[in-house]
């Protein structure tokens, strides 16, 4: 059952559905103006969402009566908050995000930096910048002792083009002649000179094979 009505003005709380918004007041301490929607609730041209996906669903409006359609399905002034994560499912602009955690599939952004607090200096906070190159790589690195492989995380067997691995090695303590004799199997082998007991650190890059080659040129 449903009514269709020209206008309806409330002057104190609506509440649409059961419970009791104690957020929001109740009785004599209720907040006016303030709503209460159980939900789902959907705002927007009807037929944008086949299921209730969502407490609030905001789609782009269908009302006719706005001369020009707002382009913006949802526009906040001045702050917002979110408590645990956001997921973009295409594309996230921004000028400045702070958040617990920020879900998606392409980030883009002038520069990438992060911001913790300082582990020596409790009146600081310390600003570190991400790296920047023209592919999205993986690396892993450590030290080989006394060992001729170096064996690679498990999940690169699906990660990364095996073809771009790119190896670096530095001795340790004598030069010792290492090269990269073969890669394979999820694994580099490493010869020394006259067989001489490998001590060196190694540094390991890949391009990952999940995702698109990243296009490093494109129109402004």
């Amino acid at each position: 059952m449903s009514d269709c009505v020209d206008d309806i003005a409330v002057g104190g709380q609506l509440v649409v559905g059961a419970g009791v918004p104690v957020a929001l007041g109740v009785g004599p301490t209720k907040i006016r103006g303030s709503s209460f929607v159980e939900g789902p609730l959907q705002v927007g041209a009807a037929q944008q969402f086949s299921a209730a996906q969502a407490s609030l669903m905001v789609g782009v409006s269908a009302n006719e009566d706005v001369k020009t359609a707002p382009i913006y399905s949802l526009w906040c002034k001045l702050m917002a908050r979110f408590e645990r994560f956001v997921r973009v499912d295409e594309l996230l602009k921004s000028r400045f995000i702070e958040a617990d955690i920020v879900r998606t599939r392409i980030l883009q952004a002038s520069i990438k930096n992060f911001i913790i607090d300082h582990p020596t200096k409790p009146e600081k906070k310390l600003i570190h910048s991400c790296l920047e190159g023209p592919e999205n790589a993986v690396y892993c690195r450590g030290r080989v002792l006394n060992r001729t492989e170096i064996e690679l995380p498990e999940y690169w067997t699906k990660l990364i083009d095996e073809t771009t691995i790119t190896v670096s090695l530095t001795p340790i303590g004598a030069h010792q002649d290492i090269i990269v004799k073969r890669i394979g199997n999820n694994k580099v082998y490493l010869q020394s000179k006259s067989g001489i007991p490998i001590n060196c650190f190694y540094h390991i890059f890949a391009t990952r094979r999940d995702v698109e080659i990243l296009i490093t040129e494109v129109d402004a």
